[in-house]
């Protein structure tokens, strides 16, 4: 038990206010350090799948189902509103 004391440390209850606080700023300097080194996160814990967005291909495919038309189509349309909104100004 000694030896897990030397590796990890004492735990928080065991710890003075003052040398918590010192601990949490230790570790909030270190995990800030890393972040600006460009650190990332590298797969899911076991059992969680990592959310993905939807492609753009998705994405479009599900316009078009959605609004009954293609992504031409509502690109022109919404060319016509940018004119006639322009105009009215």
């Amino acid at each position: 038990m000694n030896n897990l004391i030397k590796v990890i440390g004492p735990s928080p209850s065991e710890m003075t206010l003052e040398q918590l606080e010192e601990a949490i700023r230790r570790e909030h300097s270190r995990v800030s350090q890393g972040l600006e080194a460009g650190a990332t996160v590298y797969g899911a814990k076991k059992g969680k799948k990592r959310a993905s967005s939807p492609s753009r291909t998705t994405k479009a495919k599900s316009l078009e189902q959605k609004y009954g038309m293609s992504l031409e189509e509502m690109e022109r349309k919404l060319e016509l509103l940018r004119k006639l909104e322009e105009g009215r100004e």
